[in-house]
């Protein structure tokens, strides 16, 4: 019996599954915004982040390298008060893009223009729900 190579992670930042919803447009290139119809924010489900990026699940097939602005609250159980809510507005890069079976991609985005205190939020997101 051979033995399986064993996987690496080449992520260098954890990550945490998750559920949110957000939206996105595409800043660059601005052709494939019109070719794909999305002038306009168009909607997804996060699944899973990390202080670096995140996976996506769209219906639209985006491109490797396409820029996306991306939008979304970040809700982190474990604060309270207001900070327990953040609003996180930030320039992706897609870096990954498979087709689901159902048509649907599970984009791959990471992080290029995030604010420090929208990274630091999303790390200790990240750090307080894991188990």
């Amino acid at each position: 019996m051979e033995d399986k190579p064993v996987s690496r992670n080449r992520r260098s930042s954890q990550r945490k599954d998750a559920a949110f919803t957000l939206t996105y447009s595409i800043e660059k290139p601005y052709d494939l915004a019109v070719s794909l119809g999305l002038v306009d924010e168009a909607g997804a489900l996060m699944r899973d982040l990390s202080d670096l990026g995140a996976a996506i699940i769209t219906k639209y097939d985006i491109s490797l390298g396409a820029q996306l602005r991306v939008k979304f609250n970040l809700m982190n159980l474990c604060l309270i008060g207001e900070k327990r809510l953040r609003r996180i507005e930030l320039v992706a890069e897609v870096v990954s893009n498979l087709v689901l079976p159902d048509e649907s991609h599970r984009i791959g985005i990471r992080f290029d223009k995030i604010s420090e205190e929208d990274k630091a939020a999303i790390s200790q997101y990240v750090k307080n729900t894991q188990h």
